[in-house]
């Protein structure tokens, strides 16, 4: 197996990672549908124009996106904290979930931020997303609650990586 994490491409199928995206929101438990949101999930080509959009490629095959937030000044930033970067927007493909994907994919956000000389790493997960909080967790990121949101009945988990 070979795993590729790297910025999306011109010729990426922007529409594929748009779906994988919305996929993995959708098979949340109790995800509460919102046509608008929905399509903001899978705008993966919009954000691309205004942002930095992360793909996981294995073997050839893209399984995994997220948007990668270098600072809290544009439209992504969620926190008022001018030393942090942040993620959104995150999924991985079912067939590719279990083998390091989404650990790749983060490690990719942490080196990027620390790189830039970010202090931290900012982000949101729900509380139907156990499995991305204990990848969080496991790899250093700590819970966070004073900053955690609440979003039309929803909770937005907030999770903190000091780079």
């Amino acid at each position: 197996m070979t795993l590729e994490v790297r910025q999306l491409l011109p010729g990426d199928d922007t529409a594929v990672a748009g779906a994988i995206v919305q996929g993995a929101y959708f098979r949340l438990p109790g995800y509460p549908r919102d046509v608008e949101y929905d399509l903001l999930i899978a705008d993966v080509a919009g954000r691309a124009h205004e942002s930095c959009v992360v793909v996981a490629v294995v073997d050839g095959q893209l399984v995994g996106c997220l948007t990668y937030v270098a600072d809290m000044s544009g439209p992504y930033g969620e926190f008022d904290d001018d030393d942090a970067a942040s993620f959104r927007y995150f999924g991985v493909d079912p067939s590719a979930q279990g083998i390091g994907v989404g650990e790749a994919m983060v490690q990719w956000c942490v080196d990027t931020a620390a790189a830039a000389g970010r202090q931290r790493i900012r982000i949101h997960t729900l509380e139907s997303m156990p499995a991305a909080q204990r990848l969080y967790l496991r790899m250093g990121f700590l819970r966070d609650p004073d900053n955690d949101e609440e979003w039309d009945g929803i909770t937005g988990l907030a999770f903190v990586y000091h780079c």
